[in-house]
């Protein structure tokens, strides 16, 4: 009876989560909140667990929100958006829409502050940047956000001396930083990753920037921003890619068997004609000379 009162109290306090494994005989959670602006403070404490948020949980919830969690006493785990992380005592992480799964021990205390969507869109263009990545406590932006998180307990948020409302801008403010430098970490790998992803879609005469983004669960203005860091572009690349695989497929053995139409499409071509001129003017020779030449 108390693990159901649970479930029916996180449902409206944080989110609806159904499945729920290793949890012990003598389960207890308390839970306080209180509210902060347009947010919501919140202190939990509770018997260690494993609980996994399902695509049907994501699918029935009501409202879309942001999570930050810190610990205030153990290290815990999680794994969202396809990232695992293990945190310490004051790590800090935003989970956001999505399936995720939770590792707790027991006496587990932590402070969360639930951020409506329109709320955290206000301060970072997309949320996802940061979301699912932990920001330690003795990083950079980590060393002010996380003492400032772990304070905002519903006690702290009932007697602040500030005005809500300037607590709420400051974290918002925080949050922007965080997703600055995020975006400036994530350049490198993100340009090899993109790279990797247009050579094998490439084929996809259809395929573009957005689709490669949602492939790569990033936002697309965050794909381009990589590839110019590498002063490139998703284009430029594309087409780099197609010649490539055309060229391979031109030089296979294989390539005797099939038509220059049928290689252009095989190489993510939709017209033939321009397949030979783009082919021509990166090689200096027509389809048909290279397959000669390879034969």
């Amino acid at each position: 009876m108390r693990f159901d009162y649970w479930m029916s109290v996180l449902k409206d306090s944080l989110w609806q989560v159904t499945d729920w494994r290793n949890v012990p005989a003598d389960f207890n959670v308390e839970l306080r909140t209180a509210r902060l602006g347009s947010l919501s403070a919140i202190v939990e404490d509770m018997t260690a667990h494993h609980s996994l948020r399902t695509k049907a949980d994501v699918e029935r919830s009501a409202e879309r929100s942001y999570h930050l969690f810190v610990s205030l006493k153990q290290a815990w785990a999680f794994t969202h958006l396809g990232r695992h992380e293990a945190l310490e005592k004051g790590d800090v992480v935003m989970i956001g829409e999505g399936t995720h799964e939770t590792h707790v021990p027991t006496g587990f205390q932590g402070v969360i502050v639930k951020c409506p969507e329109s709320w955290a869109q206000t301060w970072l263009p997309d949320p996802r940047v940061i979301a699912g990545r932990a920001i330690r406590r003795d990083s950079r932006w980590g060393r002010v956000l996380s003492p400032m998180l772990s304070q905002f307990t519903p006690e702290f948020v009932a007697g602040s001396p500030l005005p809500q409302g300037v607590l709420v801008d400051q974290l918002g403010a925080m949050l922007a930083l965080v997703a600055g430098d995020a975006d400036a970490r994530a350049m490198p790998e993100l340009h090899a990753k993109t790279i990797d992803c247009i050579r094998q879609r490439c084929a996809e005469a259809g395929l573009t920037a957005a689709d490669a983004a949602v492939t790569l669960n990033v936002p697309a203005r965050l794909l381009h921003k990589a590839l110019a860091a590498g002063k490139t572009t998703f284009a430029s690349e594309l087409l780099q890619a197609r010649v490539e695989r055309a060229v391979a497929l031109l030089s296979g053995a294989a390539s005797s068997g099939r038509t220059v139409a049928e290689i252009a499409r095989q190489a993510g071509f939709a017209n033939a004609s321009h397949f030979a001129r783009v082919v021509r003017h990166h090689t200096g020779q027509t389809p048909q000379a290279l397959r000669r030449a390879a034969h």
